[in-house]
């Protein structure tokens, strides 16, 4: 068996996994705004599984997370995210964010803050979840014994 036909055989092996990916991208894509970046949401992801694990994130800790090829503009970009303004003389943090994250100052160091997923953001989540359930084989229901 050569080298091409085996990377073949692992591939097909992981159809479900990307069957999988795939439809978490469809979802993300149908909730998302239309111009919402690959970086900007694997932002997003990285944020709420943080806050998820009861260990919420900052900017930097995400932007070290996720090394220099997300990091290009998402300095700016991820308030889209945000429910709220960062500061009204900001312009760009004026326009409305999809309220999926909060920020939360740190009650140890009030110039760090953390990225909490809101109840919409939580929703986002878990309807990300549910469609990546939904697209898994499901188990055929056993027979009851006689």
């Amino acid at each position: 068996m050569n080298s091409r036909s085996r990377r073949s055989d692992t591939l097909t092996l992981r159809v479900g996994d990307l069957t999988d990916f795939s439809t978490a991208l469809i979802v993300l894509a149908e909730l998302a705004p239309e111009r919402t970046t690959m970086a900007q949401m694997t932002f997003f992801l990285v944020a709420a599984t943080a806050d998820l694990a009861g260990k919420p994130a900052t900017f930097s800790s995400i932007k070290e997370a996720v090394g220099p090829l997300v990091n290009k503009s998402l300095h700016t970009t991820y308030k889209v995210f945000l429910d709220k303004p960062l500061k009204r003389s900001d312009y760009e943090s004026k326009r409305e964010g999809l309220g999926w994250l909060s920020r939360e100052e740190n009650p140890l160091d009030n110039r760090e803050k953390f990225l909490r997923l809101t109840a919409q953001g939580r929703n986002i989540v878990a309807e990300l979840l549910e469609a990546i359930d939904g697209a898994k084989p499901r188990p055929a229901p056993e027979e009851p014994e006689s």
